[in-house]
Parts: structure tokens; C-alpha cells; sequence
């Protein structure tokens, strides 16, 4: 089970980080007709916020399910990363703050490499500290 909602998590920061990329990718690369690329950016970005929540709760259970207590490894600094963002999306919804904009895209950033990390390299902190 913990298997799986890790696939769903990671599923799920793909699609949260598609607001971002698709319309760039489809500007350099797929060039998509307006009437088809539209409304896919459009259910993106509606998308964005819900799924920013089911991450945020789905996260710790999987690290829950997959170790069977709540321990420091990379998943968790992937979790921190992952709470850091949705704080700062956040902080901009309700204030509209460009800066705090950037600041959540850079932590977005942050996110997916935690992903990376976390899935090439999941005992890399215990490494680290020992």
C-alpha cells in the first residue's frame, strides 16, 4: 500500500508542477492548437490547489505506512520541502505578493530535487549523518 501512495505522491507533484512547464513545453516543443493546449493549462491550474492538499496529507502516511514511525531520512526533508511550498502558494493566494510568488516556485524547484533525491538515493541522509 505505502507503494503505491508513494506513486500517487510522486504523480501527484508531476501534475502540480504542470501548471508550470506545460505551457513552455508546449510553446518550444508540442505546439498544441490554442483550443487544446487552453483548456489543459486551465484544468491544471484548477487542479493545482486540491491536489497541493491531497499531497500534503497523503505524504506523511506513505512515510508512516513505509517505515512504521515518523523517522529523518529523505522523505521528510522532501515532506518539509513539500509544506515550505504549499506555505509560500499559500501566502501568495491570499496576498498576491509577486515576491512571495518567485519564492514559491524556487521552493517548487526544491521540491522536485527532494523527489530525486529521495527516489535515487532514500538512505542518503542516514549516510550523511553517520
Amino acid at each position: 500500500m505505502y507503494s503505491l501512495l508513494g506513486w500517487f505522491n510522486a504523480i501527484a507533484l508531476v501534475l502540480l508542477t504542470a501548471a508550470w512547464w506545460f505551457p513552455r513545453l508546449n510553446r518550444s516543443v508540442l505546439k498544441l492548437k490554442p483550443s487544446i493546449a487552453g483548456p489543459v493549462s486551465k484544468n491544471l491550474r484548477r487542479l493545482h490547489k486540491p491536489l497541493g492538499l491531497a499531497l500534503a496529507v497523503a505524504a506523511p502516511i506513505h512515510g508512516y505506512l513505509a517505515l512504521g514511525s515518523f523517522r529523518l531520512h529523505t522523505g521528510s526533508l522532501l515532506y518539509v520541502s513539500v509544506l515550505l511550498t504549499a506555505s509560500a502558494g499559500g501566502t501568495f493566494y491570499k496576498t498576491r505578493n509577486k515576491v512571495i510568488f518567485k519564492i514559491h516556485k524556487a521552493l517548487a524547484l526544491m521540491t522536485v530535487l527532494m523527489l530525486l533525491l529521495h527516489l535515487l538515493a532514500p538512505g542518503a541522509l542516514f549516510y550523511l549523518l553517520n
